[in-house]
């Protein structure tokens, strides 16, 4: 009389699975293992958003878009009917510009590639990070790598503005460079100057020598260059400023729970109300 009243087999088999599939989600919880696939899911996403993006950039900029008569986005060959009307060297600029817009166009889809080989190797870095916690692994794990991926990125892009105003000097002409708005992105963040325009780096100037050109540009384009190596430096530093600022926070939290810090913590704020509405208040009410 009793089996009649148990449960098919079906469903039996059915809450056991849903059983199973709800410790897994909460042993995924707290094992971090679900809070460290969303984030490094997030930075994947980004990779290929700069992969999507970068390559849209490359394309769209080289077509003007006009509309009821008006240019609304330059596109890189527009720029020749200017080259036309300049003193230009030999009248050579609207050929050499040809080939600064191939060489551009191959160093910016290198540097596309690049960038999303950093992000996707970074975000892989932090699938194998330690879980201590969501708070740990977001200031321990998450915020030095973020640190990195945004420096090593500028430093990538300023030092490929170097490069193609280094190519545009030799070749004395206009060369691609559509990711100018991927660089003024990264580039106004630490207020950077090493590039002003559009979708096109200049290569020849007012002088009247090539040479003149070549020295007055190219060595602009050195400097940008050794400057990429210097904000990749720095990108370092600030990531280990950052690791010591946060560890030095939390030895100063460590502390103040202890019975010694809850002292001086209470000691502080007594002479600090006693000098400050004391001794402070008397003297500013005595000079003014």
């Amino acid at each position: 009389m009793e089996n009649q009243y148990s449960p098919p087999e079906n469903v039996k088999n059915f809450k056991q699975n849903l059983d199973g599939k709800v410790e897994g989600v909460l042993q995924k919880i707290d094992d971090g293992n679900i809070f460290k696939t969303i984030i490094v899911f997030f930075f994947k996403l980004i990779s290929w958003g700069i992969v999507v993006a970068g390559l849209w950039a490359c394309i769209i900029n080289i077509f003007s878009q006009i509309k009821d008569g008006y240019v609304i986005r330059d596109g890189y060959f527009s720029r020749f009917e200017a080259i036309d009307g300049m003193q230009t060297l030999y009248g050579m600029q609207p050929f050499t510009s040809i080939i600064g817009f191939i060489i551009g166009l191959v160093l910016c889809l290198a540097t596309i590639y690049v960038i999303f080989l950093f992000v996707s190797k970074r975000a892989n870095q932090l699938a194998d990070s330690a879980y201590e916690g969501l708070i740990h692994y977001m200031y321990q794990s998450v915020g030095p790598t973020v640190i990195m991926m945004f420096g090593e990125a500028l430093a990538l892009l300023v030092c490929l503005v170097g490069i193609l105003s280094l190519v545009a000097a030799v070749l004395s002409s206009l060369v691609y460079f559509p990711l100018n708005d991927f660089y003024m992105a990264f580039a106004g963040v630490l207020d950077t100057d090493f590039h002003q325009g559009g979708i096109w780096i200049q290569g020849f100037s007012e002088y009247n020598t090539y040479f003149e050109s070549l020295k007055s540009i190219g060595v602009g384009s050195l400097g940008i260059m050794a400057a990429s190596a210097f904000v990749l430096a720095l990108t370092y530093v600030i990531k280990e400023v950052y690791q010591y600022v946060v560890s030095l926070l939390i030895k100063l939290v460590e502390f103040s729970i202890t019975k010694n810090g809850i002292l001086i913590l209470f000691i502080g704020l007594v002479l600090s109300y006693v000098v400050i509405n004391g001794f402070f208040a008397e003297l500013f009410e005595g000079l003014f």
